[in-house]
């Protein structure tokens, strides 16, 4: 390794934000008919607008069958990054990572300091293309220690199911009172007029109502018909993808500014995208 150049700008290089992959987060809490269709169609909006797109699909477990994140993260001879284009099929333009293991092994190093989760992002960045997206797709509980505290706004969706009104509000209250994390919101049905009886009857009604009475918030939910003609779900669904991606976090990939005396550390490891 090359030593630092000792001169009147070795101050300022750990000034520089280093590129790095986008990360974004939706939330899992067990509506899968809602929550999968959606984020295939995210993932086509992405590549649409021409991102790299990964999935760490926390959901799934990895194995030597079917390797992912943990194999990754351990340098296992044989894997690496190049080699998951195997998971990258002709069917599909973005690449599925199993990361059930990997995002627990993570979330296991970690302490409550807010240094110790920049490191653990910090390790996912080095470990995909500095110009891609990254969407983990993870339960609650992981996604409240990998992103506590920082600018990240998972997408929480919300289904016409009275199941999805108990699971949402659930993953909102730990989301805002374990992580100060505030979710966007994505209800997934036509938007019923406010005030009506359509509306106070709806999920998003019924959420909208105990978020303000028992967690003093008020949901700002975004409504996208599923059942629209394609082209204007498309439309929607990238208009979906460029407000996220407003708020992704972006992952620093480069080790080198860890050994930079006086750098600006968290900046380094994690700035907000623009």
């Amino acid at each position: 390794m090359h030593d630092l150049p000792l001169n009147q700008a070795a101050g300022l290089l750990g000034l520089a934000r280093p590129a790095g992959a986008q990360l974004l987060a939706m939330v899992s809490h067990g509506d899968d008919k809602t929550e999968l269709p959606l984020l295939w169609r995210l993932c086509t909006a992405m590549t649409e607008l021409g991102y790299a797109v990964t999935v760490l699909d926390a959901t799934k477990a990895e194995s030597d069958a079917n390797p992912g994140l943990q194999q990754l993260m351990d340098y296992r001879f044989g894997y690496g990054a190049s080699d998951f284009a195997a998971l990258h099929t002709d069917a599909l333009d973005w690449t599925i990572v199993p990361s059930a293991q990997g995002i627990q092994s993570l979330c296991q190093l970690q302490t409550h300091t807010h240094n110790k989760r920049m490191q653990s992002l910090h390790r996912i960045g080095q470990l995909f293309p500095s110009n891609g997206v990254i969407i983990l797709y993870a339960g609650v509980d992981a996604l409240v220690q990998m992103l506590g505290g920082t600018t990240c706004r998972p997408l929480l969706t919300v289904a016409q199911d009275k199941s999805s009104l108990l699971t949402s509000y659930l993953a909102l209250k730990r989301l805002l009172l374990k992580a100060q994390l505030t979710p966007a919101i994505l209800n997934m049905m036509a938007e019923p007029r406010q005030g009506s009886a359509a509306y106070a009857n709806s999920v998003a009604g019924n959420l909208s109502e105990c978020a303000r009475n028992f967690l003093g918030f008020e949901v700002n939910a975004t409504y996208i018909d599923p059942h629209q003609p394609e082209q204007a779900l498309g439309a929607e669904m990238r208009r979906l993808s460029t407000r996220m991606l407003e708020n992704a976090l972006v992952l620093s990939n480069a080790p080198a500014m860890l050994g930079i005396p006086g750098a600006h550390h968290d900046a380094g490891y994690l700035s907000r995208s623009h």
